[in-house]
């Protein structure tokens, strides 16, 4: 989740720009690192340890530039690893998981791999997730491993190699997102490099525009309207009132 203070510019700043300035970007763990970690294109996935929501042992290894998938007592060389970390209830996750089912049936017989590691959750949540969903592809538990506290923030999503190096990597999912996963995939089974390393995603940085927002409230269900049009922040509550704010605090969840 990503925090924005919003600020409608002074006297200086109005002859410069009669739009509304975002000024604060995303909030940043303690240390000053940045509360999401994503895989890195060109980076070697993570080797790792998990279990099943049934129990069974999974590991992932790597081996003379060859990945190596040890799922209970069967050991295989994909040929393309597709690795999702996930929350069980998250339903955008959820939506996630329905596509990569997709892309399983699509790619396993083909040597493609498709993995989801959850960051919260026991052994339960994640069985549940997998019965509701119909996801027959591997689901493990991850929660509070040391690859979900890295990745897990986000969300992280990775496309590996034969050889377990990344060569997409993206964080959230949107629909269409699997288009990309599929022509990629098809490339690297291919032997040919993929056409995207990752998704096209708009980011709000220090100095945009904060976007017109008009959102239901969680509580009542009736919606809220917050925009910097004209240079002046407007706030419509859900009672109807409008009221013009001299600076306001937005957080962006996908949850």
């Amino acid at each position: 989740m990503c925090a924005f203070f919003f600020k409608p510019p002074g006297a200086a700043l109005a002859a410069r720009s009669a739009a509304a300035v975002l000024v604060a970007a995303a909030a940043l763990a303690a240390g000053g690192t940045p509360a999401r970690a994503e895989f890195k294109v060109g980076a070697e996935l993570p080797e790792f340890s998990l279990k099943a929501a049934d129990g069974t042992p999974f590991s992932l290894q790597r081996k003379q530039n060859q990945m190596g998938v040890v799922n209970g007592d069967k050991r295989t060389e994909p040929k393309a690893l597709v690795l999702h970390l996930f929350q069980p209830d998250c339903l955008q996750c959820q939506a996630q998981l329905k596509e990569l089912e997709k892309v399983h049936q699509e790619f396993g017989k083909k040597g493609v791999l498709v993995v989801g590691v959850s960051h919260r959750g026991d052994a339960k949540a994640v069985q549940a997730a997998a019965d509701q969903l119909k996801v027959t592809f591997p689901l493990l538990v991850g929660t509070d491993s040391a690859l979900a506290k890295k990745f897990g923030a986000g969300d992280a999503f990775a496309i590996a190699d034969q050889a377990g190096v990344v060569r997409f990597a993206q964080a959230g999912y949107g629909q269409g997102d699997e288009k990309l996963w599929r022509e990629d995939l098809g490339l690297l089974l291919a032997g040919k490099p993929v056409a995207k390393e990752t998704v096209d995603r708009k980011r709000l940085k220090v100095g945009d525009r904060l976007p017109s927002l008009e959102l239901d409230s969680l509580l009542t269900g009736k919606p809220l309207v917050l925009n910097g049009e004209d240079g002046k922040l407007t706030f419509r509550d859900e009672d109807g009132t409008v009221s013009h704010p001299k600076a306001a605090i937005v957080f962006f969840s996908r949850y």
